[in-house]
């Protein structure tokens, strides 16, 4: 089906202006504000639009108004946009907006949509590391005073119902043709759509037996942005969630803090990336939360 990555998340604040300076603080660039709403254009040309929670021109979402409201995939061409309209009609009902996006719902009720994607390279280099006889980082001190500010968005979170998440994973695994990456049958899928190497843009987890969202990620250059960005949402007033730490699932280096407009942002950095040899493991129980984690 084309599907490349994540291409817009909408979400309902009930408090736009808080909405909008946790985001500003966050890192991101807002490319529109007004009463209404905020939208922020991220690096390689994703979009964050914070709308009103109580905006009826919204979709709904299972977990209430003040949350994530609809996930936005970007799609590699026209036809694979058409073979999308044409798969997903086959179930259930498909809205096109005036711009050619497509709207629909998932088997949990959690609001998708699909368009044509307009990806922009953030032409960011990768971070230098000196080691051993490998020196890259000639004549460059670390500047940790530097303000550090988020790449792209890469994957995005819910709980499900236990009682038919895998239905729900082959429902974007054989009709969106998402990719397994890992599985823990105590615990959920992570999933990677077909143009994207990332060890995840989707995971879908059921311990919580319920449809909700729990969060997005956005990924930086290195563990000392993370760090950075971390230790300015602090100095913000802004409670992180977790402490930094490094998954196991992934092994992507993270640190998460709550959002005022429901469930959590994540840093990450570091991720594990696939190719189509990948076999995934499949855990009878999870491997564990993180590697290591600071105290």
């Amino acid at each position: 089906m084309g599907i490349q990555r994540i291409e817009s998340l909408v979400f309902g604040a009930d408090n736009i202006a808080d909405a909008t300076r946790y985001f500003d603080d966050w890192g991101l660039e807002a490319t529109k504000r007004s009463e209404s709403g905020t939208t922020y254009t991220l690096p390689e040309n994703q979009t964050i639009v914070i709308g009103d929670a109580n905006d009826d021109r919204l979709p709904s979402a299972p977990d209430g108004k003040n949350t994530l409201r609809e996930t936005i995939w970007g799609v590699d061409s026209q036809p694979n946009l058409d073979a999308i309209r044409v798969e997903l009609s086959k179930d259930r009902d498909v809205a096109t907006d005036n711009d050619g996006t497509l709207h629909a719902r998932d088997d949990a009720g959690f609001a998708i949509g699909f368009r044509v994607w307009d990806h922009i390279p953030a032409g960011i280099d990768a971070p230098l590391i000196n080691m051993n006889d490998r020196n890259t980082r000639l004549n460059e001190p670390v500047d940790g005073d530097r303000r550090a500010r988020p790449i792209r968005i890469g994957h995005v979170v819910f709980h499900v119902p236990a009682d038919d998440w895998k239905g729900l994973s082959a429902f974007y695994q054989d009709r969106l043709k998402f990719r397994l990456s890992e599985r823990a049958e105590d615990t959920g899928d992570f999933m990677r759509c077909e143009g994207s190497q990332d060890h995840h843009n989707l995971f879908l987890a059921h311990r919580m037996n319920r449809a909700q969202f729990n969060h997005i990620a956005f990924e930086v250059r290195d563990f000392d942005e993370i760090m950075l960005c971390g230790a300015h949402m602090k100095a913000q007033g802004w409670e992180p969630a977790t402490k930094p730490g490094r998954h196991i699932m992934g092994s992507n280096m993270f640190w998460y803090f709550s959002t005022p407009c429901g469930g959590r942002t994540e840093y990450f950095a570091d991720m594990d990336r696939l190719t189509e040899d990948w076999k995934p493991p499949v855990w009878d129980e999870n491997p564990g939360y993180a590697m290591w984690i600071m105290e």
